[in-house]
């Protein structure tokens, strides 16, 4: 999977197994997308890639409408899913969200005193609609984006007079940071938030699902109880906050060091090799 976080889960789980077991690994972090790589390992065409799992709940078949905001639950409904419906395990789970969000240009809260996603709505509702929105195209689309966002909110009549603008999710930090939009689609984790001084609104009725990451493997690849397994978990288990993962990202993405050499660091630093 081609974006900065899923390489670095990659290459976590690619040089723990290097380092704590005797398989031959290879490297096919250049795949291609979630579809592409779920159908790779259940066609043992791979043997393992990290699946998050509101992600796993809500696009894998049987697809959910309604996805549980409990992170536990949502794991063991996703983790039963994929066990009963194709055959392959979910490994542990890591703890640390990289859910979607909301986040404003800078300025924009202390012009409005907006902080939270209902008071955003409230803002709108009020007739301020004079607002350029930005959202990549498949949060646009989805029931667990934009369409369900504005209905949960309750402001999806007056969302229709604002001014939407499809973009490439990962443009979005630096069109907000610019002032070229009042509000747009981000992911939690991604360390431009921070580069932009953007401000996320808080999710007050907790509508975005948790997005955790796990290796999705199949089970001739990763028998259960294995070493392979054990390599796999060993990064999701120490991978515990945002704020760690946000690091771990701007070291890649803002400060352009090796994917790899920075999941080696991480590893070293846990102990895990």
């Amino acid at each position: 999977m081609q974006w900065t976080e899923a390489e670095l889960m990659g290459y976590l789980g690619f040089e723990s197994l290097k380092a704590n077991t005797d398989v031959q690994v290879e490297n096919e972090l250049s795949l291609g997308g979630s579809m592409q790589c779920f159908q790779a390992v259940k066609n043992r065409e791979a043997g393992f890639y990290h699946l998050y799992t509101a992600g796993a709940y809500a696009t894998i078949p049987p697809e959910h409408d309604e996805i549980p905001s409990d992170p536990e639950d949502l794991y063991q409904r996703a983790k039963e899913d994929l066990s009963d419906e194709h055959g392959l395990r979910y490994l542990q789970r890591a703890t640390f969200n990289n859910t979607y969000a909301l986040a404003v240009r800078p300025g924009f809260q202390e012009e409005t005193g907006v902080e939270t996603i209902s008071e955003f709505a409230e803002y709108i509702n009020s007739g301020n609609t004079d607002i350029t929105a930005v959202l990549g195209p498949e949060f646009a689309e989805r029931e667990d984006g934009w369409p369900g966002l504005v209905e949960a909110y309750g402001f999806a009549n007056a969302a229709e007079e604002l001014n939407i603008r499809q973009i490439g999710a990962n443009l979005t930090y630096q069109v907000l940071g610019e002032g070229e939009a009042e509000v747009g689609m981000v992911f939690t984790t991604n360390p431009q938030i921070q580069q932009y001084d953007l401000v996320v609104l808080e999710d007050d009725r907790t509508f975005f699902a948790p997005y955790n990451p796990a290796p999705v493997a199949h089970p001739d690849a990763v028998p259960e109880g294995s070493p392979i397994e054990e390599a796999l978990n060993a990064p999701m288990e120490a991978l515990t906050s945002e704020e760690q993962v946000i690091e771990l990202n701007a070291r890649i993405a803002i400060d352009e060091e090796d994917v790899q050499t920075v999941a080696v660091d991480f590893l070293e630093s846990e102990g895990i090799i």
